[in-house]
């Protein structure tokens, strides 16, 4: 479970890797905020912020411990982008364009794409709203979000 703590390495990035390896029962006093949960109009063991590479990344592992219809990415964008390869964008050796894919194609099969933004997060609620007046509830939340790119054609 290293590799998790390396997607975003963070101390709550490595609790939540103890968390998930040792099993719920196992947790002891590292126990994670679990509060009590909004009356909400959808439920999802695992909310994941944001569809980049982060997000994608986290949903697919995370759709394998839970199951796919227990996962869901927040995620405006209808458009994709790898952004490793802006290096080689920058020395001229690849187009923009060749970053790019459409969103839908890079979430993992099965897990829910909700196509908002996020405008208000409420932990204490285990709960998020979305700009499309959607209410999301969570058992466990990952905030993978980044940067927001205006592209051009």
């Amino acid at each position: 479970m290293a590799p998790l703590a390396a997607v975003v390495p963070s101390p709550h990035t490595r609790l939540l890797a103890r968390f998930l390896r040792l099993g719920t029962q196992q947790v002891g006093p590292l126990q994670l905020h679990t509060g009590a949960s909004c009356a909400a109009k959808s439920h999802y063991e695992v909310l994941v912020l944001g569809g980049g590479s982060g997000g994608v990344t986290m949903a697919a592992r995370m759709k394998r411990r839970v199951g796919a219809e227990n996962v869901a990415i927040v995620e405006p964008s209808e458009r994709h982008f790898y952004q490793p390869i802006w290096t080689l964008v920058g020395a001229g050796a690849k187009q923009l364009s060749s970053s790019g894919r459409p969103t839908a194609s890079v979430v993992p099969s099965g897990v829910e794409w909700v196509k908002a933004r996020v405008a208000e997060l409420n932990p204490d609620k285990n709960c998020i709203h979305t700009d499309n007046g959607k209410e999301i509830s969570y058992k466990y939340l990952i905030i993978a979000l980044g940067i927001q790119l205006d592209y051009e054609k």
